[in-house]
């Protein structure tokens, strides 16, 4: 026997910690909860997989099965591609623009993701309830937030491939957040690996439409100057293959958008990829929301050395992650170099891992290396959680963390 409904009923409890309140979304492939977390004390968002006509929920009122044996091996399938989805945003957590993903978990014979909780509106809705069109300023603001957070997706080596104004959102506050990643890929697949054709039209480039189509970066630019063009004109772009011989859409300057805008979203929709707009920092310095040469990191916080007392005292110094730092006084081998006898030619080497988010030190001094009082021993990898104070002999002591980069 089956529940009359598909989703899991208020009071639900998941993972022994997680409590069902409501729905907030259903689609083809889950339903997604508004929920409390009692372990961190704060509502959460849990997305459910359950694909619609593969599985039933069973009387239990939890259990999900599929609806016969022939649907199994697809159902399988499905959990395996939504869990690389959980595992794809847990990897994106240090993008502040891009939803947050704190667990992922298996329960009732399916699985669930858990994530933060978004109170607002998809960019799409925003665009309906003003009309049709939002103003440039208004899309400016968002296409450069979206922007700078799809740079540093694609420096995870992860592009998103549906990139939409339904998967903008805009919250309460105002933050930009982008969501679901489930057509998320690795931007480096093996040879004769092919790519799941699934796309919204009009905001798909023609290369989605192949299974082994290229994609990669210029994919990602295609989808966002399709969503430029429509929150701007309140009109689609005709679908990528009914564009054929021509542009197919009325220029954005027709709609009093400056024309550079157009230039650039014209550039950037063009059909092969290989003349289009090949990167999203192209796109966004064509249409003057970057500045050339402007490095976007993949970090909220960078990590610091800032000098207390002796020979670096009053230095400030910030230290690029995953990047071994040495000091001494061999001026052009090390990074930091010191002018003092008491400082031995390579005193010691400092490395920043935005993984672990942890200062690996190394000692290979005369006068040795201290960390908080404690004398290192030579040669050995010493790892510390920042907000140390890191001292070179007795000649200078120096403090290590990170900073917001906010």
């Amino acid at each position: 026997m089956t529940q009359n409904t598909v989703e899991l009923n208020e009071g639900t409890m998941l993972a022994g910690r997680y409590n069902i309140e409501k729905v907030i979304g259903a689609g083809g492939f889950g339903t997604t909860y508004k929920a409390y977390d009692k372990n961190e004390k704060r509502l959460c968002a849990i997305k459910e997989f359950m694909p619609k006509g593969i599985v039933i929920r069973l009387d239990d009122g939890k259990t999900i099965a599929p609806v016969s044996s022939s649907k199994n091996q697809l159902f399988e399938h499905g959990k395996d591609r939504f869990l690389e989805e959980a595992e794809i945003l847990q990897r994106l957590n240090k993008v502040r623009a891009v939803v947050s993903v704190y667990d992922f978990f298996q329960e009732n014979g399916t699985c669930y993701f858990v994530m933060e909780f978004l109170e607002g509106v998809t960019l799409g809705s925003l665009t309906k309830q003003k009309g049709g069109k939002l103003p440039y300023n208004i899309v400016a603001d968002v296409v450069e937030k979206v922007g700078k957070a799809l740079i540093q997706v694609h420096n995870y080596n992860i592009f998103h491939r549906d990139i939409s104004p339904d998967n903008i959102f805009v919250t309460t506050q105002g933050e930009i957040k982008l969501i679901d990643f489930g057509n998320a890929k690795n931007l480096i697949r093996n040879d004769g690996e092919n790519l799941s054709v699934v796309l919204k039209p009009g905001f798909a480039p023609p290369e989605q439409y192949s299974s082994s189509g290229k994609q990669g970066t210029f994919t990602d630019v295609y989808s966002l100057a399709s969503t430029v063009y429509y929150v701007l004109s309140g009109k689609k772009v005709p679908d990528a293959l009914d564009r054929c011989g021509s542009n197919g859409y009325v220029p954005l300057t027709e709609f009093g958008v400056p024309e550079y805008v157009s230039d650039a979203v014209d550039a950037a929709l063009r059909l092969r990829y290989k003349d289009r707009t090949q990167t999203i920092d192209e796109f966004l310095i064509q249409m003057k929301l970057l500045e050339n040469n402007t490095v976007v990191t993949n970090r909220e916080y960078v990590p610091y050395i800032d000098g207390l007392s002796g020979i670096l005292a009053g230095k400030k110094y910030t230290l690029p992650v995953n990047t071994t730092i040495s000091f001494g006084r061999l001026q052009g081998v090390v990074t930091i170099p010191i002018n003092n006898e008491h400082i031995s030619k390579k005193h010691c080497e400092i490395f920043y891992d935005d993984i672990s988010e942890k200062f690996y030190v190394v000692d290979g001094s005369t006068n040795g290396t201290f960390v908080n009082g404690e004398k290192l021993k030579r040669g050995e990898i010493y790892a510390f959680k920042p907000d140390f104070i890191l001292g070179l002999g007795s000649e200078c002591f120096m403090k290590v963390g990170v900073r917001s980069d906010r």
